[in-house]
């Protein structure tokens, strides 16, 4: 309900807009709207794939560019909204390392995770933050997944928000793709 009410606030705000911009602000507003609009009216299922996964991480960045970063942030550790699915969220960290956003883990939010490394020793905070940077890409690494208290190969999708923030999600491969990861 609690979404329900926000999403209905932003298309009020998004036709308030329209009408007070004329229709070329328009068009550009609905297009931006329907960049969030698609996650809202999604069936909140997780990702289960690396195209769905980077299009659930990207909606998360046109998400943040709307409602700015202390929004966005706030919105993204919320375990009961659009960003938080199963197993999989929306994490967030700054070019410093803060983590800003980790929902399953809110006593991280404020340290330093550079440090974190998978189970063969890569820095894997470091290595995402690299490919962030340098604008979006996929990284994968080994990880225990908390379903199955199992160390099993992840893929995240990455992306740079600003020149100060980044931010991700990941899914754990499929049975069939778990060799591709050695």
């Amino acid at each position: 309900m609690k979404h329900a009410k926000t999403f209905l606030i932003l298309l009020l705000l998004a036709s308030a807009v329209s009408l007070a911009l004329g229709d070329e602000a328009s068009s550009k507003q609905k297009n931006r709207m329907s960049d969030t609009q698609s996650i809202a009216d999604s069936s909140l299922q997780p990702p289960c794939n690396e195209t769905e996964l980077m299009t659930f991480v990207q909606s998360a960045a046109a998400h943040a560019h709307m409602v700015g970063e202390p929004q966005a942030i706030k919105d993204f550790m919320d375990l009961e909204g659009p960003w938080v699915r199963g197993e999989t969220y929306i994490f967030a960290h700054d070019f410093n390392g803060t983590t800003l956003s980790l929902p399953y883990l809110p006593s991280a939010v404020g340290t330093n995770r550079l440090g974190i490394q998978d189970a063969e020793g890569r820095y894997i905070n470091r290595d995402m933050q690299a490919i962030a940077m340098n604008g979006s890409g996929f990284y994968q690494y080994l990880y225990r997944n908390p379903a199955t208290n199992q160390t099993e190969p992840k893929v995240s999708y990455v992306m740079k928000v600003d020149d100060t923030w980044w931010l991700g999600s990941g899914i754990y491969l499929p049975e069939e793709n778990k060799t591709l990861i050695k």
